[in-house]
């Protein structure tokens, strides 16, 4: 069974609850229970405010510190109903996939469980986070289905 396990959440409630719980029951099956660690990736704002990655100056080191501290504010949220510990908390600043595998090995996780929204059309053609993290997983990996609203 898996020692430590790595959790990927986004920061929507309905997803980050159904990965978070589907890890918690995973972690709880195992013999001696596995460590759970989570981490949720804040991706650069230049990424989201421009194309050119020299756009580095001191507003967007001000935005990244402020998108760094409240996606930690709201993963903290979301992992107190789950019991898991500040220290176990991870949200580092970079390409998602990269982080995440980074995060994995630092942690010495050896199963990495994160949610898929199953998208269709252009955007599955584009991939998804948890589609790179599958093709570039240093460990083995679990994907958690997060039906549409609809489902």
């Amino acid at each position: 069974m898996y020692k430590s396990i790595l959790i990927a959440i986004d920061l929507t409630a309905n997803a980050a609850n159904r990965v978070l719980a589907a890890a918690q029951a995973f972690a709880a099956a195992s013999a001696k229970g596995a460590r759970l660690d989570v981490v949720h990736v804040v991706e650069p704002q230049y990424v989201q405010y421009s194309f050119d990655p020299t756009f580095t100056g001191s507003l967007t080191r001000a935005l990244e510190k402020d998108a760094l501290e409240g996606a930690a504010e709201r993963v903290a949220e979301l992992c107190k109903p789950f019991a898991i510990p500040r220290d176990a908390q991870h949200v580092p600043l970079g390409r998602a996939a990269d982080q995440i595998h980074e995060t994995a090995r630092s942690q010495g996780a050896d199963l990495i469980v994160i949610g898929s929204h199953g998208h269709h059309g252009w955007r599955m053609l584009l991939g998804s986070t948890a589609n790179a993290v599958l093709h570039g997983a240093p460990v083995d990996a679990l994907v958690i289905r997060i039906p549409k609203e609809s489902d």
